[in-house]
Formats: C-alpha cells, sequence, structure tokens
C-alpha cells in the first residue's frame, strides 16, 4: 500500500510497474473527475461571492455621494467594479482550464468503456457537451462571453 492508501504498483523489481486493470484505471480518472468538478463548484461560489462584495461596496460608495462624480468614492466604486471584473475573467479563464482537462478525462473514460467492457455509447459526456453548447452562443453574448472568459473559442 502507498501513503495514499491505494494498492503498491511495483512489482518485485524495482523500476517495473505492474499493468493497470481497465477498471482501475477507470475508478482513478473518476476520482480525479469528481475532484476537479469539486474544484469547479467551489471556485463558482467564490464567483458568487465576488460579484455581491463588488456590487455591494460599489453600491454603497455610490450612494454615499450621492453620484457626485467630482467625489473620490465614484471612482473607487468604479475602480472595485473593473477589479472585481478582470478578477472573475481570471476565475471563468482556470474554470475553462479545468473544463478542457475534463473533457480529457471523459475521452479517456469513454476510450477505456470502449475497450475493456466493449460500450459503444460514450461513459461520460457532461463537460462535452456543456463546452458544445457554450461555443453555440453567437452574437452580443458570445462575444461577451468570451471577453468575460466564460468559455474559450480557441482551442476550447
Amino acid at each position: 500500500m502507498t501513503s495514499a492508501g491505494l494498492p503498491s504498483q511495483a512489482s518485485g523489481a524495482p523500476g517495473h510497474a505492474q499493468p493497470r486493470g481497465t477498471s482501475q484505471e477507470i475508478a482513478l480518472l473518476l476520482e480525479e473527475y469528481r475532484t476537479l468538478r469539486e474544484e469547479i463548484i467551489h471556485r463558482v461560489a467564490g464567483r458568487m461571492q465576488m460579484i455581491g462584495f463588488a456590487g455591494i461596496i460599489s453600491a454603497l460608495l455610490v450612494v454615499s455621494d450621492k453620484l457626485n462624480f467630482g467625489a473620490p468614492a465614484f471612482y473607487v466604486a468604479i475602480l472595485v467594479l473593473v477589479v472585481a471584473l478582470l478578477w472573475l475573467r481570471g476565475i471563468n479563464r482556470a474554470i475553462q482550464r479545468i473544463g478542457r482537462h475534463l473533457r480529457k478525462i471523459e475521452e479517456r473514460v469513454n476510450a477505456l468503456a470502449a475497450q475493456g467492457y466493449g460500450s459503444t455509447d460514450a461513459v461520460l459526456t457532461w463537460e462535452t457537451l456543456a463546452q458544445e453548447g457554450r461555443m453555440r452562443v453567437r452574437g452580443v453574448p458570445g462575444l461577451v462571453g468570451r471577453f468575460g472568459g466564460w468559455y474559450l473559442r480557441v482551442g476550447g
């Protein structure tokens, strides 16, 4: 057993690994898939909190000076919104990077399932279908989505 509680892959000879079973490899890939999906959920929750905080802070700053464009609070409110939008864009792009990795895991699991179990249907499809849906968005919403990092057109 390894320190992570997984069976040791080493055979009697040092440096040689035993071949993995299809079921075992699928189980490991599914665990990584689950963990990455949880990471996305946490990032989305953090994103929503940032939207709320930035909105509240900006609203309070703007209201405190009765929309006086000469007051510093108005410009601080705008700065808070700009920083929040840039931060959100970074979070969205990080979520897309995770999604790209999840799609690779889906491909691998689907290939292993076809190889090991003779499955002709894809076993995992969520992330691939979600990305296909994002890629179908056109016009202004598509431009806003690409600028905001909600989906990446190139290499997505």
